[in-house]
């Protein structure tokens, strides 16, 4: 039992990081936080993943109804939006935001890997 815990615990604390840096690099390529790394293009989609995310780890600590179904729905269009945003930022060069993306993609590849496993774990 003290495993399914940890596990679930883990899940739960990649989503919420995930969500908490998507939400974060939206705040600042839309300058909400200085001139840091103004890029107004990326601040929409990076907030609306960024949402989505943390509502679905808020689901499922939660454990509402359908919490599994939402979380890895959710977790899989912030791997493919966090993919479509490193084919923008490895032409940019930046490599803040090239470590930023893959790290983010490591993260979310692990927790949609964690969640499809263990299945039983957020529902």
């Amino acid at each position: 039992m003290r495993e399914l815990e940890f596990w679930r615990g883990f899940i739960l604390a990649l989503m919420f990081v995930a969500a908490l840096t998507l939400l974060a690099a939206s705040a600042v390529h839309a300058s909400l936080l200085g001139a840091i790394d103004p890029f107004p293009g990326a601040a929409p989609p990076e907030a609306l993943l960024g949402l989505v995310l943390a509502i679905a780890a808020v689901a499922a600590f939660l454990s509402w109804a359908r919490a599994w179904a939402f979380g890895v729905a959710a977790t899989l269009l912030a791997l493919v939006g966090t993919v479509y945003g490193l084919t923008v930022t490895v032409p940019r060069g930046e490599p803040g935001e090239v470590v930023y993306h893959v790290s983010l993609l490591a993260g979310l590849i692990v927790a949609a890997g964690l969640l499809i496993r263990q299945r039983g774990l957020v529902d």
